[in-house]
């Protein structure tokens, strides 16, 4: 199969990787000394057991006008690049192309669906760790589940991706009917972690560990189960942030995305995160006043660069 994955970042790298061992992956990203470095030497890749290896068999564009439709595109840029990133490499989508999204955030579906029907988006998410050590150069840092599903009761497009990376070997690979609960539940973790650590400038492991940053974590935890509940999840409060604390342990040394956005001076993904929690109550006529405030508070901090 022709693959495409949008935003080679760190993440993206990981899956390019694994896929290219049987199908032909192409890797879209905009820094052209990555670009550059993975056509001209290959993609450098450090494996978590410390051994490397050197893939020569991926292909790196910025520019994809002149390519043809993917039999899969996977998204993995920012959440709010996702409609710019789909506009500019509209090359690579054809009618039977599956969109799969693997970015953070709620709310994706949302731009996707304005390129493809949603009979052939797959939205997951990943559990794994990864940095960017250098033009073309990938650190695997963790492992955990990639989870797939479809919004519609039509799973076989998860299917079609989900057997694409079992067979180059992607670890954990599992499909979920309920793609909306899974993505609720990614989204706790990174309400409950990603805008503190940004703040305070910890890493993960200080939701556990500092009882300040715990505190405000289970406050915006447990308002974002209630506006999930009330669009019609089913969610325990205590399970829910006891997920949150146990995810800031087993990342505890990580630097989160957002707080490596802010240090770094980049816009952060705080309204596809926190800001998803206010803007799914406002469609059930609820608030959200304690992830708002947050969001807002991440929205300072952006004003400060």
């Amino acid at each position: 199969m022709k693959i495409g994955i949008i935003g080679a970042g760190a993440m993206g790298c990981i899956y390019g990787m694994y896929l290219s061992r049987k199908h032909e992956v192409l890797l879209v990203d905009v820094v052209k000394a990555h670009v550059d470095a993975i056509n001209e030497q290959g993609l450098e890749f450090t494996h978590l057991d410390g051994t490397a290896e050197t893939v020569t068999r991926l292909k790196a564009t910025m520019d994809t006008s002149a390519c043809t439709a993917q039999d899969i595109v996977i998204l993995l840029t920012k959440g709010y690049q996702s409609a710019q990133a789909l506009e500019a490499n509209r090359a690579l989508i054809g009618p039977e192309t599956i969109v799969c999204s693997l970015q953070n955030g709620y709310g994706n579906a949302d731009d996707i669906v304005k390129y493809v029907p949603e009979a052939q988006i797959v939205l997951g998410t990943s559990g794994g760790g990864a940095t960017v050590a250098g033009p073309g150069h990938i650190l695997h840092k963790g492992q955990g589940p990639t989870q797939l599903g479809c919004l519609t009761a039509d799973q076989s497009k998860a299917e079609v991706v989900a057997r694409a990376m079992e067979e180059c070997g992607v670890p954990q690979v599992e499909l979920i009917p309920d793609v909306k609960e899974l993505l609720w539940s990614k989204l706790f973790v990174n309400i409950g972690i990603n805008p503190i650590c940004a703040l305070t400038g910890e890493l993960n492991r200080s939701i556990a560990d500092n009882p300040f940053s715990r505190k405000v974590s289970e406050m915006l935890v447990r308002e974002a189960v209630d506006v999930a509940n009330a669009a019609g999840m089913y969610f325990d409060y205590d399970d829910a942030v006891a997920h949150v604390i146990d995810i800031a342990l087993v990342t505890g040394g990580n630097v989160c995305s957002m707080l490596a956005d802010v240090k770094n001076g980049r816009r952060t993904e705080i309204d596809r995160i926190n800001g998803a929690a206010v803007s799914e109550a406002a469609k059930l006529g609820m608030k959200a006043p304690l992830n708002e405030m947050i969001t807002a508070l991440i929205h300072a901090k952006e004003q400060t660069y």
